[in-house]
């Protein structure tokens, strides 16, 4: 058997296989020399538009048959595509161009090519910046997609043209964020590597595809392996910075840009919970197909999950937002929800009414909506309404305002000049009291919008957030006091939101009022988001169980003003 491998090894080595006989058991690969072997040489490598080149093709092969010829390029045209020496002549538009030529002997190819600057620097180092116009060959509609197409109207587009618009279009310290080369994917300001800082021509201007892929020079590789795809929000970063754009840094101190690990690995989670799936969900929810199985990798949700790096028509090219309705998990319509309607793809209850039945009549460890039912809320939608069929029940006016969860909790303000940031965006997703100023006034905090009435029967009329606190107190009381044994009163009283779903130590009715309970707890803005709604649910629930729990007074029995 030995004898017979060795055999065979050598065998292979002499007809210059891929492998090379050594000693027992051994085995070592080496290359094979190519058959043809090619460089190109272009004579200059630099030239105007419009102007010619001579381009040479010196080839060698391991035998002596003929070999033929075959010219390609980014653009301009040759003489006689077909010859192993030939004249190019530069197109009109600036750029770094491919000459590449094959040849062939019938049976084995290769391929030889040089790069060529025409009206532009020739970059020394590899990969290069090939400019926006080099993309949009493919990425304009063909085959590669749009991306040219909808990048091309975007803010990041212009870039650099809002830095002329206001005299800053040679500022050292911002011309960098604006154009190619300087930052982004795999970027080194000190390469000569042909970016804006080495050579201004138009094709490098604004915030472009290289940005975000890297360098494209190495593109027409057959895997395309030389692209660059991140999710990874350090990369916008790189710009969305400091006092003049803080976004990032903001982004690092809200809920958006933490894991909750067990739900990202979740095939019924990561649309929301992991950053690799959200952007898929985010461009169409009610089309996204449910994962098969559970993710193995996770990430947070990034600039990307809400943003469309190529663009779109929406504003801040946020993905399936635009002025229209968003439907619930239910059916449930949420008519003109506008830039809103991407949060509410997430921010939601999740229950259907089916889901919400079968948790109030057998009981449910994790009784209620989903902790984000905030789209909910604000709509006044989906709570346990059957605690009251014949109430009329009615929400406050914050789902008219423009844009509805965008407009409160992205809003532009100004910041703690100690902070070192000078205006906030607002990408913590925090509201902020400047968001109310114009219906509320000036306020210092939101517990200043002050109730129309007692709605707690506390003998103080407070702040909202104040009266639905003082509520949920009411009604949490009155659920633990309709226990029908001691143990389930105690049990309760240990840990209310835990226990207040199992069945062994709940009625039926306690948990209608419980799942009321949930939804306004849970919503986290203590009555902000709806007021009028909140109060209702939380006050009927009450009522529902303890007619003597609140004063007659306290009770609204139509819509609050």
């Amino acid at each position: 058997m030995m004898m017979w491998r060795k055999g065979i090894l050598l065998a292979a080595c002499l007809a210059g296989a891929l492998l090379v006989a050594c000693g027992d058991e051994k085995i070592v690969n080496v290359s094979p020399k190519p058959a043809i072997q090619v460089t190109v040489q272009a004579t200059p490598q630099s030239v105007d538009t419009g102007q010619p080149i001579t381009v040479q093709a010196v080839a060698s092969a391991t035998n002596a048959s003929p070999l033929s010829y075959q010219w390609t390029a980014d653009g301009g045209s040759f003489t006689n595509a077909s010859a192993d020496s030939t004249v190019w002549t530069a197109p009109d538009n600036a750029g770094i161009y491919r000459l590449a030529v094959v040849v062939t002997d019938g049976k084995d190819v290769a391929i030889g090519s040089a790069n060529v600057g025409v009206a532009s620097y020739l970059p020394s180092v590899t990969p290069f910046y090939r400019g926006v116009t080099f993309c949009s060959t493919c990425h304009n509609g063909g085959p590669g997609g749009q991306q040219y197409a909808t990048w091309s109207t975007s803010r990041h587009a212009g870039a650099l043209n809002s830095l002329k618009s206001i005299g800053q279009g040679e500022n050292p310290a911002c011309v960098g964020c604006h154009t190619v080369g300087s930052y982004g994917l795999n970027a080194d300001a000190a390469l000569n590597n042909g970016g804006w800082d080495e050579t201004h021509v138009d094709r490098l201007a604004g915030v472009q595809c290289e940005n975000c892929h890297g360098p494209g020079s190495d593109h027409h590789d057959p895997d395309f392996a030389s692209v660059g795809k991140t999710l990874d929000a350090s990369l916008c970063g790189q710009c969305h910075n400091g006092i003049h754009h803080p976004t990032y840094d903001e982004w690092q101190s809200s809920a958006h840009a933490g894991i909750v690990e067990d739900a990202a690995l979740n095939k019924s989670c990561a649309k929301c919970h992991n950053g690799l799936f959200a952007p898929d969900y985010l461009d169409n929810p009610e089309g996204f197909a449910a994962l098969a199985a559970n993710p193995t990798e996770s990430l947070m949700l990034t600039c990307a999950g809400c943003h469309e790096p190529h663009g779109n028509a929406n504003p801040g090219s946020l993905r399936d937002a635009s002025v229209t309705d968003r439907a619930l998990p239910n059916g449930v319509l949420v008519e003109k929800a506008g830039a809103g309607r991407l949060c509410m793809a997430c921010h939601n209850g999740r229950r259907t009414n089916t889901d919400v039945n079968n948790q109030i009549a057998n009981g449910n460890a994790h009784l209620g909506p989903h902790h984000s039912v905030q789209g909910d809320m604000i709509t006044g939608v989906n709570a346990y309404q059957a605690i009251n069929p014949s109430f009329f029940w009615a929400s406050s006016k914050h789902i008219l305002v423009q844009d509805a969860c965008v407009t409160c909790h992205t809003h532009p303000h100004p910041g703690d000049p100690e902070s070192g940031i000078a205006n906030f965006m607002g990408h913590n997703f925090r509201p902020v009291v400047e968001a109310c100023a114009p219906c509320h006034g000036t306020i210092a905090s939101f517990r200043d919008v002050m109730a129309k009435q007692d709605y707690d029967g506390d003998g103080q009329v407070e702040g909202v957030q104040d009266e639905v606190d003082g509520l949920l107190e009411v009604l949490e009381q009155s659920i633990v006091a309709a226990s029908t044994t001691q143990a389930a009163h105690d049990s309760l009283t240990a840990n209310f939101e835990g226990r207040m779903g199992d069945a062994t130590l709940t009625t039926v009715d306690q948990r209608k009022a419980a799942y009321n309970w949930a939804f306004v707890s849970f919503d986290g803005s203590h009555g902000v988001h709806n007021a009028n709604y909140a109060v209702q649910l939380l006050q009927q629930s009450i009522l529902f169980l303890d007619s003597t729990a609140l004063p007659a007074e306290a009770y609204v029995l139509r819509r609050p003003d």
